[in-house]
């Protein structure tokens, strides 16, 4: 029997687990690409197409990857006395004395062994398929080997023990053979077999933030002052419960927005995106340096990425998402990754965050001013606070500690974060509580009982300007038709002087006098843009659209902006659908 026969134990593929893992793939690439074909109506159609094209790219990878385990009648894995014989290289054998290191990295869904080899052994290694074609920075170096022990037919803990058995009797065996030779072994050699990484626990910081990340949107949607738009939230429901807005940060002087808007999302695939963004971020990110400093680091690029976002975008740019705090940690990742100067976890920190990273900010040169509906200015600016952060805690992070040190000090920052955000509730809930009371903003809203109703409680707290009040609810009695609408009018009608402006308007409505009639009576150019105003409100009443929106252009443009009649007629032609 030849040696690296000796103790020979092969592991199959768990081919049926791999297909299903490869339909799913391929389901989920079609339903991408219905739809970048059928875009929803309110969605970008280039941003759906930049997201189908990168999961189309990295299908591609992935099916690269997959199908030669799916077709492969090989064993994959080979372990004997002699070696292994590892998936990607089945036709060579790794001897024991090639391993350098080794990590078991584990998550819920994987578990996987990475080598990482000799420089001179990996040089000789070959790949297969067309793995063997695609470049190195995307596979992965050759000195790093992976073993993906959940795709194969057996316990994978049992497969890890007979590794590190036989690796361990191949080093005893070396060392023996040295102190026999009078070599010296290397005083570290223990220390190599020992996984380097920590990958137990789980990332529970990332599970609260994505708990926090649903349950926000669920209340956009549900606390929104528009119904929402196929399951989206409107930017006027966007800005009143906390996006960024350049003009009430700046001038109204509502920072707390940059701490509020990063917590909120636009739409259900914008928070998918970034969920899944922040899954694969705290997967491994979290563990590696605590979930103290991952909080801060996340906290600290979502803040730097509200700020580029106001900064940089359009003044009209209504900012929300959490993607510039998940930028930031994938900068962070990579930056972190020269904590370790060589190895499997060096490659896997940089190739992975590398892969999400650069796609988020290339375009920024290019969209960051064109109104996209994808903020690479706070992906920008993210990026560059946690690259930052990240980059400063290597100087005070001691090799022979698990985590970062100031942990108190990231937690402090974090929680400061959390109860700016929290404590902005109270403005919010006044802004949004102060909306919802506004007669007028029902009454545009198509809340018409509540407009009714609130312009009642106005004519009682507001005598001198009681009669436009009255009006202002029969009209939106009107539009709710309310039969008691006219009954009111006229019991209104009956308490204001006749000799005066604007009974003339009660008139109109009342049927007793005609559009050119009440021009007629006005004396002076705020009651003629008053009468134009409530002219077009008569037209529109009676179903004539088009003389209404000459009428309701014309108040516009004459009747003074500090007036209701103003408002009104923004706000009709807003309705009518006139910019």
């Amino acid at each position: 029997m030849k040696p690296e026969e000796l103790r020979r134990t092969e592991y199959v593929y768990n081919k049926g687990k791999l297909l299903l893992v490869f339909l799913v793939m391929v389901a989920t690439t079609a339903g991408a690409i219905w739809l970048g074909f059928h875009p929803p109506r309110d969605k970008d159609p280039h941003a759906i197409w930049f997201f189908v094209s990168l999961w189309l790219a990295l299908f591609c990878i992935l099916a690269s990857l997959a199908l030669p385990k799916l077709l492969s009648k090989r064993p994959g894995l080979i372990i004997s006395t002699a070696g292994i014989r590892a998936p990607n290289f089945p036709d060579q054998i790794l001897p024991w004395s090639a391993i350098r290191s080794f990590d078991r990295v584990q998550a819920k869904y994987s578990d996987v062994i990475v080598l990482h080899l000799e420089p001179i052994a990996a040089r000789t290694l070959t790949r297969q398929w067309l793995v063997g074609r695609l470049p190195e920075w995307l596979t992965g170096s050759r000195a790093k080997v992976s073993i993906p022990l959940q795709v194969l037919r057996g316990n994978p803990n049992t497969i890890f023990d007979q590794f590190v058995e036989l690796l361990s009797e191949a080093y005893e065996a070396e060392r023996q053979a040295m102190q026999e030779d009078g070599s010296i072994a290397p005083n570290d050699e223990d220390e190599a077999l020992e996984p380097a990484l920590n990958s137990g626990g789980h990332p529970i910081f990332t599970y609260i933030l994505l708990a926090t990340l649903i349950a926000v949107y669920a209340a956009e949607l549900t606390f929104g002052l528009e119904p929402p738009v196929a399951g989206t939230p409107t930017n006027w429901t966007l800005f009143v419960l906390g996006g960024t807005f350049r003009q009430s940060i700046v001038e109204h002087g509502q920072w707390w927005r940059l701490f509020t808007a990063p917590f909120m999302h636009g739409g259900i695939l914008h928070l998918a995106f970034n969920c899944v963004s922040l899954w694969f971020a705290g997967g491994l990110f979290e563990r590696l340096i605590g979930w103290r400093w991952f909080a801060a680091i996340f906290f600290a690029s979502a803040l730097g990425g509200s700020v580029a976002s106001v900064w940089i975008n359009a003044p009209n740019t209504i900012g929300v998402g959490a993607s510039g705090g998940i930028v930031g940690l994938f900068a962070a990742v990579i930056a972190a990754s020269f904590r370790f100067r060589s190895g499997p976890i060096a490659d896997t920190l940089r190739i992975g965050a590398a892969q999400i990273l650069i796609p988020s900010l290339l375009p920024f040169l290019s969209a960051a001013r064109g109104g996209e509906n994808i903020d690479y200015a706070g992906h920008f600016g993210g990026a560059l606070i946690g690259a930052a952060l990240s980059s400063l805690l290597l100087a005070f992070w001691p090799r022979e500690r698990p985590t970062p040190r100031f942990g108190a000090a990231a937690t402090a920052f974090s929680t400061l974060f959390v109860i700016i955000a929290a404590a902005s509730l109270w403005p919010i809930s006044n802004t949004r509580q102060f909306i919802v009371n506004d007669p007028m903003a029902n009454y545009f809203a198509g809340k018409y009982e509540q407009a009714a109703t609130g312009f009642a409680v106005r004519t009682a707290e507001n005598p001198p300007t009681a009669p436009y009040y009255h009006l202002w609810r029969f009209m939106a009695q009107s539009r709710g038709n309310d039969t008691k609408a006219i009954a009111d009018l006229k019991i209104a009608a009956s308490k204001t002087d006749q000799g005066t402006w604007p009974y003339p308007v009660f008139s109109l409505f009342l049927g007793d006098l005609k559009p050119d009639e009440l021009m007629a009576k006005a004396a002076d150019s705020n009651q003629r843009c008053e009468a134009t105003f409530y002219n077009g409100e008569w037209y529109l009443l009676g179903g004539n659209t088009q003389e209404a929106r000459q009428r309701f252009e014309a108040a516009l443009s004459s009747c003074p902006t500090t007036y209701m009649e103003y408002d009104g007629a923004k706000g009709e032609l807003n309705s009518l659908g006139v910019q």
